[in-house]
């Protein structure tokens, strides 16, 4: 592991230690004040996400082979769920700020209607977004399993088990997320297509014509 030296003075260094809401100790309080300023700068937000994926990778690629297996078992995994599997999956969901209650009709899914919360959904979209284009050969839906797996990691802290995580995974791209990878995957493929179309186009100068111009 790669390690920085800093050179802190006589009161810097009393500082940090006196830092008693920071974890770690010495170097360790360091590394936590970078992270804490990766994650509260706009701007770094994607690092910070980057390096907990980094982190947390043998975990998120366990559960995201358990998911890919169940969509290539079948289109819609959910639909052999039992409603009582849903609504306790809900619940659970609610109380971590996933899914968020709304005020309307009860359906024959769940008997009380929710959604994604903002927060969830927006960091969705974000880390979709990066996770698709830092790896150029990643299929868009792999990466949007990947994203809501990191989220609910991120969102359950230690409360959802690995089980849970995986059936939740499932559960909220079926039923509410998996537009967002089929509208970027076909918009990609609309910007293949028409690189491809625009390349055929391009009309090339005959021989006997470039001949013509070596000579003039």
């Amino acid at each position: 592991m790669p390690e920085v030296c800093v050179n802190l003075s006589e009161k810097e260094y009393e500082l940090l230690t006196r830092l008693d809401n920071v974890e770690g100790k010495d170097g360790g309080k360091l590394r936590s004040l970078f992270r804490y300023y990766l994650f509260s700068m706009p701007a770094l937000k994607s690092s910070y996400y980057a390096l907990k994926r980094f982190e947390n990778k043998e975990e998120i690629e366990d559960i995201l082979k358990y998911v890919s297996t169940a969509y290539k078992n079948a289109e819609h995994p959910i639909e052999s769920w039992e409603i009582d599997k849903m609504n306790k999956l809900i619940g659970e969901l609610t109380e971590i700020n996933v899914l968020l209650k709304v005020d309307g009709q009860q359906t024959e899914m769940n008997q009380m209607q929710a959604i994604p919360s903002r927060k969830f959904r927006g960091l969705y979209k974000k880390l979709l977004h990066d996770i698709a284009t830092e790896r150029k050969d990643m299929d868009e839906y792999i990466a949007g399993y990947v994203a809501i797996i990191q989220l609910l990691m991120e969102f359950g802290v230690g409360t959802l088990d690995k089980e849970k995580t995986k059936d939740a995974t499932i559960f909220i791209n079926d039923v509410w997320l998996s537009p967002y990878p089929k509208a970027m995957k076909e918009a990609r493929e609309f910007q293949r297509t028409k690189k491809l179309r625009l390349k055929l186009k391009t009309p090339k100068t005959p021989a006997k014509k470039q001949l013509a111009d070596i000579k003039l």
